[in-house]
């Protein structure tokens, strides 16, 4: 209820019209039970047929009424919750694409998922039909007080059982509060175990991971189906009451209208007249009875959107340098993961100067990537200083670094839509300004000699559909080269002039790893700064300047003769003919 009154007060004067509407809906409402009493008090006592004519078309004109402010009522409440709707969604989105990753790193991938798909049950939680049954219950003791002028006997019973009523909505609620937490929490696991055998069909088969996966998730619907029984059984003892107790009150109101009727305080029109009216009463919090579900999912998904909506997210503005000329420095640089006992790396000092090149290696686990997420400025150290050409990362503008970026990382991921539209997205906004300086810097010149050097040519010109190919569910409708190959050619449309390569060769062939070695050796012939991450001896071994974070916790820097220096002594890796002599 704390979102829909967050809702109304944001409209204020649509609130005004809704609730204008509902009176007259229910004001209207009134006709049908009047016309009963009038119909069998006048018309069948004196048989008047233009009694007859007028009162049924009376009664047809304030149904027609009641109908149009049921249709006006639905789009106030459509239009009133759906801004809140689109911000909840785009906000929660635009929190998952602009948080910041260290906090991001935190939340399970299916967790986020499910934390997305709360929106959704915000929304269908406060759809039009919900927000007019709550605005119908304040009206419904218009109908008592109708009720009342014509029996207060009949009224007195009626408030009792919509009391009955609502208290039993409130403690429905409260029933179902919990199990369906636990109901959400199954979910997520069992989402997990889906997305695991649904993209990983080959391995589950191959190591034969069919039975283990099979008796997890029979555990887990187990656990489901046993906790949404629990949630269904309650709601059907809730509904069942609900539903009983409208019948017993038509039996209470007929009983004792029974016995007012034959001492001649009550006619039999009034009577059936009063148990619609009683029956109209009663219904918006039938009604509001039944919401206790989705009212409560919605607010365990509002509490989580909401958590999830306090996660930090990248600044928009910042520094833009004019002319970033390559160099890189680590100042004192100390990282640890949340949870970690230890640093992954500590004491890292070292400046990359313009031009140079730097080859960091390592075991996995030992913080190659990492290392490069902090160049990208994708995390931040927990001590010290990356300084890009003298000024420090986090005055940077993060859209305008990493467009100084070519980056190639470990990980290939794409968004689901073409070749084309994902080499496209990853050219710089300002490429207007280059176009404007030559007419060579196009963007299709940019993707032709993207894919051209990345060796993607090939690929796409044997493909049907060209440089407009779909990417389906992440690339995995390409082979792990051809992936591998169309995210070289992404990071060689941006044309950053640092270099970051995170394991470039892996996964590719020997022709696949010979285009990553003669690219190496030609971007930094053309003078860009780069820093390769890599575990490949052929690289490593034509490295004049290689950064080991074997050694722990403080880097080595080793240099042509193979003599280690500690990262500390603030060498600078100038050489940039690392990659010519392998």
């Amino acid at each position: 209820m704390r979102e829909l009154l967050r809702r109304l007060k944001n409209h204020p004067f649509i609130t005004i019209e809704l609730t204008l509407a509902s009176f007259f809906v229910n004001f209207l409402g009134l006709a049908s039970s009047l016309y009963v009493i009038q119909l069998l008090n006048r018309y069948v006592s004196h048989g008047v047929d233009a009694t007859l004519f007028t009162l049924t078309i009376g009664v047809c004109i304030a149904i027609l009424l009641e109908f149009g402010f049921r249709i006006a009522r639905s789009s106030l409440a459509l239009y009133i919750g759906a801004k809140r709707n689109y911000d909840l969604m785009v906000g929660t989105f635009g929190i998952l694409t602009n948080g910041k990753m260290r906090y991001l790193d935190r939340i399970p991938q299916r967790l986020r998922q499910e934390i997305i798909k709360g929106t959704n049950t915000i929304e269908d939680a406060y759809k039009p039909a919900n927000i007019t049954t709550v605005f119908d219950l304040p009206f419904a003791f218009m109908f008592i007080a109708v009720l009342t002028w014509l029996s207060w006997v009949l009224s007195l019973i009626t408030l009792l059982f919509m009391l009955l009523i609502f208290i039993l909505g409130i403690v429905s609620r409260k029933m179902v509060k919990n199990n369906l937490q636990k109901v959400t929490e199954i979910s997520v696991k069992g989402n997990g175990l889906f997305g695991t055998a649904n993209q990983a069909l080959d391995t589950v088969r191959l190591f034969d991971n069919s039975q283990f996966m099979v008796k997890e998730w029979g555990k887990n619907c187990d656990l489901f189906l046993e906790k949404r029984a629990k949630v269904s059984t309650q709601q059907d003892i809730i509904q069942s009451i609900t539903r009983s107790s409208q019948s017993l009150m038509s039996v209470a109101i007929y009983a004792a209208g029974a016995i007012l009727a034959v001492k001649g305080d009550l006619t039999v029109g009034t009577l059936i007249g009063a148990n619609i009216l009683a029956m109209r009463a009663i219904g918006p919090i039938s009604r509001f009875a039944q919401l206790g579900e989705p009212f409560t999912m919605a607010a365990q998904a509002l509490e989580r959107v909401e958590q999830f909506g306090l996660i930090e997210t990248e600044k928009q503005g910042g520094i833009a340098l004019t002319n970033y000329q390559g160099r890189i420095q680590f100042k004192d640089i100390a990282f640890s993961y949340t949870g970690m006992s230890y640093n992954l790396f500590q004491s890292l000092d070292l400046e990359i100067l313009p031009g140079a090149v730097l080859v960091v290696t390592g075991e996995n686990g030992t913080g190659k990537t990492t290392l490069c997420r902090l160049i990208a400025g994708l995390i931040e150290p927990d001590k010290g200083q990356i300084l890009a050409d003298g000024i420090d990362l986090r005055q940077l503008s993060p859209s305008w670094w990493r467009s100084q970026l070519t980056c190639l990382p470990q990980d290939t991921h794409f968004f689901q839509g073409s070749i084309r539209e994902n080499l496209e997205a990853a050219i710089p906004l300002n490429i207007g300004e280059i176009e404007a300086q030559s007419n060579q810097a196009s963007s299709s010149f940019i993707l032709n000699q993207a894919i051209k050097d990345a060796g993607l040519l090939n690929f796409i010109d044997q493909s049907k559909q060209g440089i407009d190919t779909p990417i389906i569910n992440n690339g995995e409708n390409l082979s792990t080269g051809h992936r591998k190959r169309l995210a070289l050619a992404r990071a060689l449309t941006v044309g950053g002039k640092l270099v970051l390569f995170d394991e470039p060769t892996e996964g590719l062939d020997k022709k696949g790893c010979a285009t990553i070695y003669s690219l190496l050796v030609e971007l930094s012939k053309k003078g860009h700064t780069m820093i390769v991450f890599t575990q490949d001896p052929n690289i490593i071994r034509g490295a004049t300047r290689i950064l080991d974070l074997n050694s722990k916790p403080v880097p080595k820097l080793i240099i042509a003769d193979n003599r280690p220096i500690v990262a500390g002594d603030k060498t600078a890796v100038s050489d940039n003919r690392a990659l010519e002599s392998r």
